[in-house]
């Protein structure tokens, strides 16, 4: 009680001056009371006064009128609001939160209060409201609305970041640099990104790529789902295959194979540090075909053996589509027949987690029309389970909690199709890796 009373004398003096101002109010404040009040406000929910929200409140209101039109005006009240946070009642905690929405609209500031202030009021209204809006403060919001089990604000923090980007590169488009049309592919792309691809594709053939100065990862984005699924026009990333480092070799490789630029694309295969034959997988089996097409069987031969997983149903499925354009037709169906008996079955899932997918995992399969069927079971998790999304050549068919399973399944067109198992929530909040197997 000792140690009190100096802040229950501070808080009697306080108000009494706070009384006095108030009821002979001055024209016009000075920087002294403002001070004066931001100090009141500081200081008043420390104090055993029996009127210190009252004194509280008055004062932050004083605040805010001496410097109405600055954002931070009230940072003296939401700062004392924010640590005294749950012996406010709800009128004083939506006055905190009215107060802070102004300074959520700068970066910096929301980078450094998003977390914190979610944590102390579970407010993602607010934050959804309020951020400002950049694909770096969306994609944060995502990323923590997954990792704490909010998956409904996750969607829609997914679908406003997919909308922002949208509207970015409409805006900008006319005047915006290569690299800065480059900096608005998302990674990963699905197909809900498509209209937005196809734009900046269409926009570099006007201002095509000049330069090495990329982001490598968005480069590679960019040229695999527009080889993928056959975007047009690709004229203006014809840069990329002379410029080694402004995307990955694998990719570049295919994009010149695409442009029919056939040396070129062996010069940058042989030149190539990248070792890691999954890497080069789509390059040798698009080449495998093009060179069949080209009448050069003896070298679309070696580009298939250069596939490795001779078991693979893309790689059967080139070797079948290879024995048609030689126009041995029994041979191609024998072929056929072998994918047939493994129909809708993943060939083998890349996975960063042995047998468990712990943040991404990949497989192939050939369709013949039917449904397919995918189990993913959780093997670890906290209390929020994982959140999947799985996607069917880069559409996404279905997402979902683990929890403890996820059973879902697809119509899919016959042919080869790649599945992909994403993650969304990888980590705990307790930086522990979520585990999900596929059975």
């Amino acid at each position: 009680m000792r140690d009190r009373l100096p802040l229950v004398v501070l808080a009697a003096a306080m108000a009494a001056g706070l009384v006095v101002f108030l009821l002979n109010p001055q024209p016009k404040a000075s920087p002294a009371d403002k001070a004066a009040f931001e100090k009141i406000v500081e200081q008043a929910l420390d104090s055993n006064s029996p009127q210190r929200f009252e004194l509280w409140r008055a004062a932050g209101q004083q605040v805010a009128r001496v410097d109405p039109n600055r954002p931070t005006s009230a940072s003296s009240f939401v700062r004392s609001g924010l640590f005294h946070w749950y012996e406010l009642n709800d009128a004083d905690r939506k006055s905190v939160l009215a107060a802070i929405e102004p300074s959520l609209h700068d970066e910096a500031f929301f980078g450094r209060m998003a977390e914190p202030l979610f944590h102390l009021t579970g407010d993602f209204k607010l934050l959804r409201r309020a951020n400002p809006g950049t694909e770096s403060a969306i994609s944060f919001l995502a990323s923590m609305a997954v990792t704490n089990g909010r998956f409904a604000d996750y969607r829609l923090f997914r679908e406003q970041l997919r909308k922002e980007r949208f509207v970015t590169f409409q805006l900008s488009k006319s005047s915006a640099s290569p690299a800065e049309l480059v900096a608005l592919v998302p990674v990963p792309a699905t197909t809900a990104d498509t209209a937005l691809l196809k734009g900046i594709l269409e926009t570099l053939h006007v201002r095509p790529i000049d330069n090495g100065k990329l982001d490598s990862r968005r480069t590679d984005t960019l040229i695999e789902f527009a080889l993928d699924h056959d975007l047009q026009p690709i004229d203006g990333l014809d840069a990329l295959v002379h410029l080694t480092g402004a995307a990955g070799d694998p990719q570049r490789a295919r994009l010149a194979l695409r442009l029919e630029q056939f040396d070129r694309a062996a010069g940058i295969e042989s030149a190539s540090t990248v070792t890691d034959r999954a890497q080069w997988r789509t390059y040798v089996l698009e080449r495998a075909v093009a060179e069949m097409r080209r009448h050069e069987p003896l070298a679309a031969m070696e580009y298939l053996k250069k596939a490795d997983d001779v078991k693979s149903p893309d790689v059967i499925a080139a070797t079948e589509e290879i024995q048609r354009i030689a126009g041995d037709n029994p041979g191609a169906a024998a072929i056929h027949a072998t994918l047939a008996e493994n129909a809708n079955k993943v060939g083998q899932w890349s996975s960063r987690c042995g047998n468990d997918v712990c943040d991404h995992a990949s497989g192939v399969l050939w369709s013949n029309g039917t449904s397919y069927v995918l189990k993913l079971t959780t093997v670890q998790s906290d209390e929020v389970p994982p959140y999947a999304e799985i996607y069917v050549d880069d559409a996404l068919r279905d997402e979902g909690a683990v929890s403890p399973a996820l059973l879902t399944s697809a119509e899919l067109l016959a042919g080869i199709h790649r599945i992909d198992v994403r993650l969304a929530n990888p980590m705990t909040r307790n930086a522990v890796r979520r585990r999900v197997r596929i059975e």
